[in-house]
């Protein structure tokens, strides 16, 4: 999480497990809902990564510091850029649609790409500081040449989130819709660790994934 390593592994230790039951749900059901039932477990991993960068940075740890930040921003800038899009696709009937979502995550690549090949090779193009109780992922991307880093932020969201509001299935409309509402509330509250902030939120939600495998998807109700 974004205020300690305490509470970053206890993300975890919550978020794991709830992947992994939804991930056996879906394998013994429909397996065609296995992506979406790794979110959990997903950002179980990215918050365990990012406690990991929390005690290197109590500790003094550069390398430490070094592993668990730059596995945090592969999940938030490199596997989140694409994983939305498979799981919608996965789930989408429409053949227009299936279409879109193959082309938002070939665009979602190669703009995670562009995000996490300049940190990766060049070490100083990502600074970590603990800003306000908050890790703050001071990184440099290659747009802010060309233009401001809202525009880069909303390119992101499109890509990530889209997805899920394209998708005809409303648990994840609804998902994608809340998760959008709390960007714009971190935004507002806690720009100063936007992705830290954001990404800790977005993990929360993801809790929402075991409740649709428990109560909506595998129920007597239609999803």
């Amino acid at each position: 999480m974004c205020f300690s390593a305490a509470a970053s592994f206890t993300a975890t230790a919550i978020l794991v497990p709830a992947g992994i039951y939804a991930s056996k749900i879906a394998r013994n059901k429909d397996p065609r809902y296995l992506p979406l039932a790794i979110f959990p477990l997903a950002f179980g991993i990215q918050q365990g990564l990012e406690g990991l960068a929390w005690l290197g940075l109590e500790g003094n740890q550069a390398d430490l510091v070094w592993l668990g930040a730059r596995g945090f921003l592969l999940f938030s800038h490199g596997f989140w850029m694409v994983w939305p899009a498979l799981t919608a696709y996965a789930l989408e009937s429409r053949p227009w649609a299936k279409k879109l979502l193959l082309a938002i995550a070939l665009i979602g690549f190669l703009f995670g790409v562009s995000l996490c090949g300049p940190f990766l090779t060049f070490p100083d193009w990502l600074s970590v500081a603990v800003t306000q109780g908050s890790i703050d992922y001071q990184l440099q991307i290659i747009y802010d040449r060309f233009f401001p880093r809202d525009i880069s932020r909303l390119i992101y969201m499109l890509i990530a989130l889209g997805p899920l509001w394209l998708s005809n299935l409303t648990p994840l409309r609804l998902m994608g819709g809340l998760i959008a509402l709390l960007a714009v509330i971190t935004y507002w509250l806690f720009n100063y660790a936007f992705v830290s902030v954001w990404c800790f939120w977005a993990a929360v939600v993801s809790l929402y994934v075991a409740y649709i495998f428990h109560s909506v998807f595998f129920s007597d109700q239609p999803a």
